[in-house]
């Protein structure tokens, strides 16, 4: 377990001109409080380590990786929860189908209230209660076929940021990604790491500590009930076909 800095990477992919990036994430200041890494392992109960900018468990069997998506692309993309990988959009917008969110870590003096905006103003899924690894908060929505920026805010609607640094008032990131790869469940689930202070880092002449375990949040997402129905029935006709043809 380590608390160190994810610095800031830009790879260059020259066949398809695209630019990709992610922020620093830097140590937290105050004693007692827990980093992204370690906010991980108190989510899954497992030993994380750093593999670049990834985070991965040891077990060569049922191990779990935290798979970090990036914060800036050329092209931005849209993210599909059920479908993208890393490489293929930035963490601004994105696209998916039945979602259920938790809040799992709450380590801020600001009050903490989670949703999404499609476009047309914020739509809360839940107020964040408590603090540190001890939180509750939870909502769900089918966004099937919808776009969005996930949100944050004070628990009175101020202090608001979105997942899209175009409409942050500093007009920096706020929300880093992580893909929890590995789970035994079907879809896709997600860790969103939120910034409440707005500002660059201290150590640029700003406020913020840039830590982002302001308020962490588990977000699942599953297809419609129809398109997991189907996608159901293909595997058990897959199977039958094989025990038909053995």
């Amino acid at each position: 377990m380590k608390n160190s800095l994810i610095v800031v990477s830009v790879i260059l992919v020259v066949s398809g001109s695209a630019l990709a990036s992610t922020i620093a994430v830097y140590p937290p200041r105050y004693s007692g409080e827990l980093s992204v890494e370690q906010i991980l392992e108190g989510s899954y109960s497992r030993e994380f380590s750093a593999s670049g900018e990834n985070f991965v468990t040891d077990e060569l069997v049922g191990g779990l990786r935290a798979e970090r998506y990036d914060d800036e692309l050329a092209p931005m993309g849209i993210i599909d929860m059920l479908s993208s990988s890393r490489g293929q959009a930035a963490d601004a917008v994105w696209m998916g189908g039945e979602i259920s969110a938790t809040a799992v870590a709450r380590y801020a003096g600001y009050s903490q209230r989670f949703g999404f905006d499609r476009g047309d103003g914020f739509e809360v899924l839940f107020n964040v209660s408590g603090s540190q690894m001890n939180v509750t908060g939870e909502g769900s929505v089918d966004l099937t076929g919808d776009t969005w920026r996930w949100t944050r805010s004070d628990a009175n609607g101020s202090n608001s940021f979105s997942s899209d640094s175009s409409q942050n008032s500093d007009g920096l990131d706020h929300m880093v990604t992580y893909e929890i790869i590995g789970l035994d469940r079907p879809g896709r689930t997600w860790m969103l790491f939120w910034e409440d202070i707005a500002g660059p880092h201290t150590s640029n002449g700003g406020s913020s500590d840039r830590d982002f375990n302001d308020l962490a949040v588990e977000v699942y997402a599953v297809p419609e009930p129809a398109s997991l129905a189907l996608m159901i029935l293909g595997v058990v006709a897959g199977v039958r076909r094989y025990r038909v043809l053995a």
